[in-house]
């Protein structure tokens, strides 16, 4: 379980203040596929990145399994974090070092058993249906490999969550609909919680059991992806849902 209570944060700029998010506050149930959209700025990546608290909210609450992470210390926290898996748009691979090494890198960080290392990254590559690539640098990879690969990176931790910011935004149409159905399998076969950012309405749609819509850094509704006839109270989610396509 994720809670977010009250989340508010703000960034110094030189053009005075910039609110962010103001009064979050959302709750996702374990096993759950849940997404944020909205227009640019509206606040999800910032919103998403308070989850693992890579973005410190000023005020508010975000519970993890009931703990509040914003009262861990800072050795707490890295450990908690082990457990919530983060994948990006632009893939963060190491270049110099190859796919396994890739996969194998915070397993080592985490001073996993290089026995178990071994296991765990041949089991997380073979999950996005790469393990013959293994010995392959990125270089040698197409983007939409290159996020499968992040995508072991992650879930070789063996994560209870995943948090994915924008992670089809750089791939053409039908390298998306493959990293869709790879998510899928993560949250739907593995039992893992994914939170996935997107500004791609399809990406939504394919992915998510629920979606919260922000406008301005806050949640304007939250939509149920489930109903036969998607109804959104808000103009701008009725104009979201409408255009059937990238927002």
């Amino acid at each position: 379980m994720i809670e977010l209570k009250s989340v508010s944060k703000t960034y110094k700029t030189a053009g005075g203040t910039l609110r962010a998010l103001e009064d979050v506050s959302v709750e996702i149930g374990a096993g759950m596929a849940w997404g944020f959209i909205g227009l640019s700025g509206a606040g999800k990546s910032t919103l998403l990145r308070c989850v693992n608290l890579l973005e410190r909210p000023d005020s508010g609450e975000v519970l993890v399994d009931g703990e509040d992470l914003m009262r861990l210390s800072v050795k707490e926290l890295l450990r908690r974090r082990q457990k919530i898996g983060m994948i990006f748009q632009h893939f963060n691979l190491l270049h110099n070092c190859t796919v396994f090494d890739n996969v194998s890198f915070p397993l080592a960080v985490a001073r996993v058993k290089k026995d178990q290392i071994k296991v765990r990254v041949l089991r997380s590559l073979d999950v996005v249906g790469l393990a013959d690539r293994a010995r392959d640098y990125p270089a040698k990879l197409s983007g939409g490999q290159k996020q499968r690969v992040a995508i072991a990176r992650a879930i070789a931790m063996e994560p209870k969550i995943l948090l994915c910011d924008e992670p089809t935004s750089a791939l053409d149409p039908q390298t998306t609909a493959t990293i869709l159905e790879y998510l899928k399998k993560v949250n739907v076969g593995m039992g893992i919680t994914v939170v996935l950012v997107t500004h791609e309405m399809e990406a939504a749609r394919e992915v998510c059991r629920t979606v919260s819509v922000l406008e301005r850094g806050r949640l304007v509704e939250n939509v149920d992806m489930g109903c036969p006839h998607i109804s959104p109270r808000s103009v701008l989610a009725r104009h979201l849902f409408g255009n059937g396509g990238g927002i």
